[in-house]
């Protein structure tokens, strides 16, 4: 009868182990960033979709964005919200590893806004994914910088995927 129960007991266990693809989640959560100024010129905004590996230690390999950018004035802004100040904004997405940068993504927008998708990491399967970090800066169009660049975001992975 034990050694019944210990088999029983095995074969429960050696069943949870062999199951490929039980051990993660993939969530998804919302990001924003903007260019830090009183107008809000640069804004993008999405969701960032934490893919993780089926073995484990889980570790999240890619991150899937989806999203949008907007640069002021829009065509269809009234004139009282922004005035054309000759500046394009840049999103700036990059996957860490701890410190080491493991991917990178930007889109740029001027006086419109950009929708996108892409994939972090997608090329990358030995480090896994700790965090993204999201920034928007401006640039001028037309002439040299000075740039400038709103607070950078940090969204770390969740624990969960």
């Amino acid at each position: 009868m034990r050694a019944a129960r210990l088999a029983a007991v095995l074969a429960a266990l050696l069943a949870v182990v062999a199951i490929p693809g039980t051990a993660h989640a993939d969530v998804t959560q919302q990001f924003q960033a903007d260019s830090g100024d009183s107008c809000r010129y640069g804004v993008t905004s999405g969701t960032l979709t934490w893919r993780s590996g089926s073995t484990l230690p889980v570790a999240v390999f890619r991150v899937d964005v989806a999203g949008k950018l907007t640069d002021r004035p829009l065509p269809s802004d009234p004139s009282t919200v922004c005035r054309d100040d000759g500046f394009y904004s840049r999103a700036t997405f990059v996957a860490y590893s701890g410190t080491i940068e493991v991917d990178r993504e930007a889109r740029v927008a001027n006086n419109s806004a950009v929708s996108f998708t892409f994939t972090l990491g997608a090329n990358s399967t030995t480090r896994g994914i700790t965090h993204v970090v999201i920034q928007v800066c401006r640039s001028p169009v037309s002439t040299l910088p000075p740039s400038y660049c709103g607070a950078a975001v940090r969204y770390t992975a969740p624990s969960a995927a």
